[in-house]
């Protein structure tokens, strides 16, 4: 086929430039023409169909195939409900959207996605992601560009498939930031999406409505009869062979999966040929890793084949009797270079075949051993490597029940934790350089075989091979906590011993919450790093906050004295020389600093967890914040002594600014004196000034007669000083209420005020110094919004609002209506928005920014976070 074309949006096909072809390499592009006019061989397209009906993953030439010979491959209930939520999309005023498809494996997944994307080849430009190693800078500069392909006046939307991205969660997110970057760069108009992600994920069980499962519907059933007999009238006898087919036929039936296995009767329990071993090691793979393959050429030189006769003993002949519930399958490299596979038919044959082989005396612990032996000859090919890993170290889940992959869980229960140790070790060792297995096995010692020690020796071998990275650092950090947790256990531990494994467990999260400062912070995008991690690791500061709590614990539990020491009452000398037999001078410098770390990581995470939230849709877990309280009341609460203004306000949490955005109802009238004594007291400290007026602001929304209220004048004169004194280099938090006073409306600004514009532009300086490396992937929540009003009553505290409605307006609803609030007018240029009153336009970010697709007039909500104005719910005006 010389002449590649897609279609613009209006139908037509448009033919792509060869340059432009070329550089496409990170996309598998489903031409509109595919395939068209080509020469293609019967016999070549009728045996990819049968490879595709026993097993193998579906190719564009199987869809293409099918439909020419009028029997298009049967699709799935879910299809339709697929097809509809792309076709919503469509309409959709964003720039960017997804689609999730879940699919249990063998259900599928991955056949339904492509039949999408080829049965809309001629009405969107439809591709693949080519695979999850792809460089998601250079991704979305293609996508852009198959987009934009043929001028702006024949754009159409990209329909881009990425399948089984779980390697790598965050791979979906760098992917849009970096398609948003694209599209702003290179500001073109665009009157439809410029891509709809569509995002097929395997999922063990089925967790969601929307999940393709190993089970059919009535009418599923019907279709797949009558595709049997169509199947049958072109490959006759062959269809018995056909496992992946007719294990869907039978609705996925265990019986029908057992009588394909029977071949494998009766298994040696000893001196087993290399052929039945192979056989082992595909079904442990594509039991615990669906997909997965080996590759041929690996299969070839374990068989030992040293003959000429190539026909006589190839894989299919030397495999026998097993061929039939195995697939041999192409693929083609990204240098269009075709590879042969090998795999089990279907992983329903997968776990069966590994269920008969352990029941004749072959553990699974022995499989992956003989596997790590046999098949990992140095250098180990990458994909076995990447198999090895998901096989022992992949958690499902990252819950209590999931506490190591479903490969270790299952050769403890089905064996011991001795084999289980034996399998991390021999992995750990044959690949030598990978961090994650030597943390595997520090986990399995420290958890199951509460084995400190060798949990600690294998932990420090797991940093050794990755010194930089923070959560393979963690590790040792929860070994020394674990272990401190477990002292109580033990009637003869000392204080000594106490704070001898509190030092350690302290200091190893110290440690990672350092390197989780420095590794991979967002500024070193610019050099090459464009998969970058893009969340920070909190994991230290939240370790370091359990450690000091179970810390205080034990101690006190020991000798209700230890208390006053560490709540700085009294000194570590005094409380020795008074009470203490035991030798604890050593740890000093500990008991010292204890109070004033729990003080400082307490105020970190106050922000951390004030000004954002894991995901749009996520909070944190539910025990988060309990735990860091918690530890924190014990230190900072002091008993039997007069308690200054700092105190008491530090024992009420609202020592801070975050802390005062969740100041309770009670006592806030004193809690604004306090702070205003401690303002007054220190009138050219901008912190407490900042928190004066804060207290204001707050006691305002709570209860707006309140006699100790401020007037809004009285409040601006106090910030207008600091602005003039310095006002290019303040906190987020100052910038942040110079906004919330300041911001336009109906009333007059006195002269002399701050400018808004140069006030934003200043926010996202001092939070990109401030808090973007800690915030840098989370969201960012709206701590204030804009409503109709005068005065600090124009402003709204989103403690105020309705749970379900702040949903509403973090999920971008564009038809949410708030109660209360009211949407402002804008515009957007150059993909900025503008929010405009009377003259005058500010600059804010939109909260999606997939949500600006083309300049106009726009009404949206207006927010205040932590980095700036935000517009929520953009809805474009007609």
């Amino acid at each position: 086929m010389e002449d590649y074309t897609v279609p613009s949006q209006r139908g037509n096909e448009i033919s792509l430039k060869t340059i432009i072809r070329d550089h496409l390499s990170t996309l598998d592009v489903v031409w509109a023409n595919k395939f068209e006019g080509e020469n293609i061989s019967p016999e070549n397209a009728k045996e990819k169909e049968a490879e595709f009906y026993r097993g193998a993953p579906p190719q564009w030439l199987n869809f293409y195939w099918a439909e020419k010979e009028g029997s298009p491959i049967v699709k799935r209930d879910l299809y339709e409900v697929i097809w509809k939520k792309i076709d919503i999309n469509k309409q959709t005023s964003r720039s960017i959207t997804h689609v999730n498809l879940f699919h249990q494996p063998g259900s599928g997944g991955s056949t339904l996605a492509m039949q999408i994307l080829w049965d809309l080849r001629k009405k969107l430009r439809c591709a693949k992601i080519v695979t999850s190693t792809t460089d998601t800078k250079a991704a979305a500069y293609q996508v852009v560009q198959l987009f934009n392909a043929g001028g702006p006046e024949n754009q159409n939307t990209v329909l881009l498939l990425l399948d089984d991205t779980s390697d790598d969660p965050s791979f979906q997110k760098n992917l849009e930031d970096n398609l948003v970057d694209e599209i702003k760069a290179r500001n073109f108009p665009a009157t439809v999406p410029v891509v709809i992600i569509l995002n097929c994920v395997r999922q063990l069980t089925a967790t969601k409505s929307t999940t393709l499962c190993r089970s059919l519907s009535e009418e599923e059933k019907n279709k797949l009869k009558e595709n049997q007999a169509e199947i049958i009238q072109r490959h006759g006898d062959r269809h018995t062979k056909f496992h992946a087919f007719n294990i869907m036929l039978s609705n996925y039936s265990p019986s029908v999966v057992t009588e394909i296995c029977k071949i494998l009767h009766p298994i040696k329990k000893k001196k087993r040929p290399r052929k039945a071993q192979l056989l082992a090691y595909l079904a442990l793979i594509n039991s615990y890793v669906p997909g997965s393959s080996l590759s041929r050429d690996l299969c070839q030189q374990f068989l030992e084949n040293n003959s000429n006769t190539l026909d006589e003993f190839s894989l299919e002949v030397q495999m026998q009797p097993f061929t039939d519930i195995l697939v041999i399958f192409s693929t083609q490299t990204r240098e269009n270079r075709s590879e042969d596979h090998v795999r089990m038919a279907h992983p329903m044959i997968a776990d069966e075949c590994l269920q008969l082989l352990t029941s004749a005396a072959l553990t699974r612990s022995v499989i992956t051993r003989n596997l790590l032996t046999d098949l990992c000859k140095n250098p180990v090919p990458l994909y076995l490597v990447k198999t090895i890993k998901k096989m022992l170290t992949k958690r499902e889940t990252i819950q209590d029940k999931d506490k190591f992959s479903r490969l270790i869980q299952d050769i403890k229960a089905k064996e011991s934790t001795h084999m289980c140790v034996l399998v991390l070790k021999s992995a750990s060792k044959k690949l030598d350089q990978d961090p994650f297995l030597p943390q595997a096995l520090a986990r399995f010692y420290y958890i199951e075989e509460n084995d400190y020690k060798r949990g600690e020796n294998w932990a420090k071998t797991a940093i050794e091979r990755d010194e930089k990275n923070s959560f393979i650092r963690d590790t040792l950090g929860q070994v020394h906590k674990n272990h401190l947790k477990n002292l109580v256990l033990n009637a003869e531990c000392s204080s000594r011993q106490i704070l001898h494994t509190g030092k350690k467990a302290t200091e190893s999260f110290e440690d990672e919450a350092e390197a989780a400062v420095k590794e991979q912070a967002p500024e070193m995008k610019d050099h090459g790093m464009t998969n970058i991690s893009n969340s920070f690791n909190n994991r230290g500061l939240y370790g370091f906050m359990e450690a000091a709590d179970i810390i205080f614990y034990h101690l006190t539990k020991k000798n209700m004295g230890w208390s006053e020491v560490l709540t700085q009452e009294i000194t570590p000398q005094t409380f020795f020389k008074s009470c203490l037999g035991e030798k604890c001078e050593k740890y000093t410098a500990l008991l010292i600093s204890l109070k004033d770390e729990v003080e400082k990581t307490f105020e970190f995470f106050e922000q951390y967890l004030t000004y954002s939230k894991p995901s749009i849709d996520n909070d944190e877990p539910s025990y988060f914040w309990p735990t860091i309280e918690k530890c924190y009341n014990k230190y900072v609460t002091k008993s039997g002594q007069r308690k200054t203004a700092l105190q008491m306000l530090k024992e009420k949490k609202v020592s801070t600014f975050a802390g005062l955005l969740n100041a309770p109802d009670l006592d806030l009238e004193l809690i604004t004196e306090q702070l205003r004594e401690l303002h007054l007291h220190s009138p050219s400290d901008a912190d407490a000034v900042q928190k004066y007026i804060l207290a204001n602001i707050i006691l305002s929304q709570r209860n707006a007669t309140s006699p100790v209220l401020r007037p809004l004048g009285e409040l601006q004169n106090l910030l207008k000083g600091f602005w003039k004194e310095q006002k290019d280099k303040r906190s987020p938090e100052f910038y942040l209420l110079v906004l919330l006073l300041f911001w336009p409306s109906e009333e007059q600004v006195k002269e002399n005020s701050p400018d808004i514009s140069e006030c934003v532009k200043y926010m996202h300086e001092s939070f990109e110094r401030t808090y973007q490396n800690y915030l840098r992937s989370r969201f960012l929540v709206p701590l204030f919004l804009l409503r109709g009003g005068q005065g600090l009553q124009k402003l709204v505290h989103t403690s105020q609002i309705d749970k379900t409605d702040i949903d509403h307006i973090h999920k971008g609803d564009e038809s949410a209506r708030i109660p209360g609030l009211q949407r402002v007018h804008g515009r957007v240029q150059s993909y900025k928005v503008f929010y405009v009153k009377g003259l005058k336009e500010i600059e804010v970010s939109p909260q999606h920014p997939a949500s600006v697709r083309r300049q106009g007039q726009v009404s949206f909500f207006l927010g205040f976070n932590i980095k700036g104005p935000v517009a929520y719910n953009i809805r474009y005006e007609q």
